[in-house]
């Protein structure tokens, strides 16, 4: 099945320090009926750039004082680390339009709560990221806020782009959309993902990352190289 003639719409973004894209907000369109096919859901950006890459067309809702404009086309740009993002298509040949960006976009609150269960956008769905948390910023209970962090291609034991410093709802983020995240721990060998996260919410509202299963020596979030304070 091909993405050739399907359609989302993206309603909220999520970007990191850089202004670069880490999640969104979207569903899929109904083009003959212009109606939303299922439920928005948040997923990372990896998504859309797949969901681009198989020939779907995303297009972005822009927010107040923007939204005289019509709906904006994404696309697939190269970063300079050799990764790939998303940004606003360039409309060739049209007159000059307002100055328009990813900000314009509707933002994606930290606490944004990602649908456990995705709608998959085609019969071959992308096979959820991995990622491996390298260091860690804790709060004074000691809870993560921060982490450093990158994509892992798993095939090759490799980093794919260079590794980030994020919020820890972009974890829980990508926990809830389906990803996998590692925590690295220093050995002999160099640092090796023994562990894995989960999410955890708390009764006031916030939400961070736990590692697994029971309490194991010398792995635990203490025992991770930390991010400086």
């Amino acid at each position: 099945m091909s993405e050739t003639k399907q359609f989302f719409s993206v309603s909220k973004i999520r970007l990191d320090a850089a202004g670069f894209a880490t999640h969104v907000l979207w569903t899929e369109v109904d083009s003959r009926s212009n109606l939303d096919v299922g439920n928005a859901v948040v997923v990372p950006v990896g998504d859309v750039i797949d969901a681009l890459r198989d020939g779907a067309q995303v297009h972005a809702t822009l927010s107040p004082p923007q939204t005289h404009l019509p709906d904006q086309t994404l696309e697939v740009v190269g970063r300079s680390d050799g990764s790939e993002t998303i940004a606003l298509a360039k409309r060739p040949g049209l007159a000059p339009a307002p100055m328009v960006s990813l900000h314009d976009i509707a933002a994606l609150g930290d606490h944004a709560q990602p649908r456990t269960k995705l709608t998959s956008f085609s019969s071959h769905r992308r096979a959820h990221g991995v990622f491996a948390v390298s260091k860690v910023g804790l709060d004074l209970d000691g809870r993560i806020t921060h982490v450093q962090w990158g994509r892992v291609d798993t095939a090759n034991n490799q980093w794919i782009g260079t590794e980030a410093v994020v919020a820890v709802a972009d974890a829980v983020a990508a926990l809830q959309a389906g990803d996998q995240v590692f925590a690295l721990f220093a050995s002999a060998n160099g640092h090796l993902p023994e562990r894995q996260f989960t999410s955890v919410d708390y009764a006031d509202g916030r939400q961070t990352v736990v590692l697994q299963g029971p309490p194991i020596a010398v792995h635990e979030i203490h025992d991770m190289d930390r991010l400086p304070t």
